[in-house]
């Protein structure tokens, strides 16, 4: 099994499920076809658009009048799992941007700052924990609600 460069304890999910689908005991062609689906989560799937800067992700959230949210707020504003949410994204139903983050422009020190203006009620509301260093997803809501518009389900609100 390869071991990522510079983790060499670290294993990724992807080379865990690319080992068990090597091992199974499934036809030839059930196991190139898990391996096509598991080499396209790998890259995003059909729906995603990586962005090569924060430059990139703020003319999109310009266009968008800031309407992108996590997979997470996504699948709360309209009612479905977050693992629909990138069911939906792997198929290309809707279009979700993702950004790779090899590193951070703040500090966890910003981050205290930022919360410390946030009113008192509100905190408990908040999570100010920095993103895991792979990349950041951001949901284009248009594109998830007119989804959930063509199957005849409306926004939860």
């Amino acid at each position: 099994m390869r071991m990522n460069k510079g983790n060499e304890n670290k294993i990724t999910s992807f080379e865990v499920l690319s080992e068990m689908i090597k091992n199974a005991t499934l036809s030839k062609k059930e196991r190139e076809r898990l391996k096509r689906e598991l080499e396209l989560a790998a890259t995003g799937g059909q729906g995603t658009i990586w962005l090569k800067s924060w430059d990139d992700y703020e003319k999109i959230a310009i266009k968008l009048n800031g309407d992108l949210l996590s997979p997470g707020g996504a699948s709360a504003r309209v009612g479905i799992s977050r693992a629909r949410v990138h069911q939906l994204e792997n198929e290309g139903k809707i279009r979700v941007y993702r950004i790779k983050t090899d590193k951070f422009d703040f500090t966890e020190e910003e981050i205290r700052e930022v919360y410390k203006m946030v009113p008192f009620w509100a905190r408990p509301f908040l999570n100010f924990k920095q993103p895991k260093v792979d990349s950041c997803v951001f949901v284009d809501m248009p594109s998830l609600e007119n989804y959930m518009k063509s199957q005849g389900r409306k926004e939860k609100g």
